[in-house]
């Protein structure tokens, strides 16, 4: 597995640094150019642009819960969220257009309706194919690994 050596400085460490950091870039220059979509009713207006920041926060938030459970120490959890991560980044670039391909022409004659399916669960559905392919690996290694814990997203009160 990559990155399991614990060496400082690594490939595996040195690569992802630099993943995140162009990401983090990458987010931002998405984000503005999202925030352009809502004045075009052509392309779903405020529903596109909310839709865009929903893929950026899906796409990005997989990574930062990767980034913080490796800097807490956890592999196991670091490995399931950058899975993830790779999933939705799939899901944002090719299930994305995928789905306006077969979508666009069965419902042309609702303005934007395609465009918005896509934009809305591309990421997310990229996110579950990623831990269902995620979870039969596992199952199938017979590793203890099954699912790790992972921790809530709403804060403990």
């Amino acid at each position: 597995r990559p990155g399991t050596t614990g060496r400082s400085g690594s490939w595996h460490q040195r690569i992802g640094r630099i993943s995140f950091a162009t990401l983090t870039l990458g987010t931002i220059a998405a984000i503005w150019m999202a925030s352009e979509h809502g004045p075009v009713s052509e392309y779903g207006g405020t529903l596109s642009t909310l839709g865009f920041f929903s893929m950026s926060l899906v796409v990005y938030g997989c990574a930062v819960m990767g980034v913080l459970a490796i800097r807490r120490g956890d592999q196991a959890n670091h490995r399931v969220w950058m899975i993830r991560f790779a999933g939705s980044m799939w899901g944002a670039f090719w299930l994305f257009r995928v789905m306006l391909f077969v979508t666009d022409p069965l419902l042309r004659n609702y303005e934007t309706v395609a465009l918005l399916l896509s934009i809305w669960t591309s990421a997310p559905l990229g996110v579950l194919i990623a831990e269902v392919f995620r979870r039969r690996s596992v199952s199938r290694a017979g590793t203890a690994e099954v699912a790790p814990a992972t921790p809530p997203l709403t804060a403990n009160v």
